[in-house]
């Protein structure tokens, strides 16, 4: 059965899914940090898959390497359902927490789904393909972590949902920069054309001004959009049971993630926060509960 004879003890994290949790995915990762250590594994390794394959439209060099790359994490999760393993610590880690917290697969492969889309850097079209995009990428990551803690799916759905669109948004723009650079982005086609504006101008460097303060207003609008998912994500998390709450600390980065991203240039300076307070934050949330 997966999750035997890995050399780990029970609550452990693998050094390599800690390394790649914490290169892409450190709010989900310090997250995972003050769980249960009975689900302190599951966490991580759902936070180094969802490090790994965001990674993957980035760096390769042609669509088709990125689609051979993304089977073979489909090919990997699908074995491992029949009880076989990878020899991938991350995937054999992420197998385990299926296993063993009955995590739904589909949601999975949601995400692959979704990476694939991201290889051809195509625009999203309007706020709906937006909303989609982002229960894909990031609420159902949420979603997984909170059934990972024992929630029933039904019920934390919503709230799911909600945390997908705020965080997604959130850092989203903090990585404008990056994504533009990569061929895709979370601006919708829709609200650049009301902007008079076109997709390919904005991968122009320097970036035009009128370009620039265009989508900066754009941007002003969709942080509203997830600071008001945000809040009503906060009013259901009152109801949410303690003992769910830690997947959903990623959420304490929400406002921090706006505040800096509203003093960059934002198609030329991607944001960085700092990883101390980061740190703080995240903890913080954790001990007094509020997210």
């Amino acid at each position: 059965m997966p999750g035997k004879n890995t050399g780990v003890r029970h609550g452990d994290v693998l050094p390599e899914i800690r390394q790649a949790a914490m290169r892409a995915e450190p709010d989900r990762y310090l997250a995972a940090t003050l769980a249960p250590l009975t689900a302190r594994p599951a966490l991580a390794a759902l936070a180094a898959f969802a490090a790994e394959v965001a990674r993957i439209p980035a760096t390769v060099s042609e669509p088709l390497l990125g689609e051979i790359r993304l089977q073979w994490w489909r090919d990997a999760l699908a074995e491992g359902r029949e009880g076989r393993r990878s020899g991938h610590p991350i995937a054999d880690s992420l197998i385990d927490a299926v296993s063993q917290h009955r995590l739904p697969a589909e949601l999975l492969e949601a995400v692959l789904d979704a990476r694939e889309r991201d290889l051809s850097g195509a625009v999203l079209e309007d706020d709906q393909e937006l909303a989609a995009y982002l229960q894909a990428t990031e609420g159902d990551l949420f979603l997984l972590g909170m059934c990972s803690l024992g929630a029933v799916r039904e019920e934390v759905a919503e709230l799911a949902a909600l945390a997908g669109q705020a965080y997604g948004i959130a850092r989203g723009l903090c990585r404008l920069p990056m994504s533009l650079h990569n061929g895709g982005a979370i601006l919708p086609a829709k609200r650049l054309e009301a902007a008079g504006i076109q997709p390919l101008q904005l991968a122009s460097q320097p970036p035009a001004a009128d370009v620039e303060n265009a989508v900066r207003h754009i941007a002003k609008a969709m942080a509203e959009d997830g600071m008001s998912a945000l809040s009503r994500a906060r009013t259901l998390t009152r109801r949410l049971e303690t003992r769910f709450r830690p997947a959903l600390l990623p959420l304490v980065m929400v406002e921090p993630y706006f505040r800096a991203q509203s003093k960059h240039r934002i198609l030329a300076e991607p944001v960085e926060i700092s990883p101390i307070g980061r740190v703080i934050r995240i903890g913080l949330a954790h001990l007094t509960g509020r997210l």
